[in-house]
């Protein structure tokens, strides 16, 4: 419901939902590989680049919920003070 700031809570929750469930869906999973002897400097090289690529992603997705938090708290401060408002000049 939209009061004299004109923030829709409604719209402001679904937002903040769709957010985290995006960021959740962001693959962080850590894969190894077990080797079978073979021998490969290029293989292993990507093994290392792609090891880096997950920790990359991890922070990134860390990062985006910090992000997520933040616009969260400023939101329900500006609910809060809506209320105040409406209450003030009712």
């Amino acid at each position: 419901m939209m009061k004299m700031i004109g923030i829709n809570e409604v719209a402001f929750v679904g937002a903040l939902t769709s957010m985290r469930k995006a960021a959740n869906q962001i693959n962080t999973t850590t894969e190894g590989w077990d080797s079978m002897g073979e021998q490969s400097s290029v293989f292993e090289e990507y093994l290392e680049q792609y090891a880096q690529l997950q920790s990359i992603m991890l922070s990134y997705q860390q990062l985006i919920e910090k992000d997520i938090d933040a616009i969260s708290k400023v939101g329900v401060s500006m609910l809060k003070v809506d209320v105040l408002l409406t209450n003030l000049w009712k």
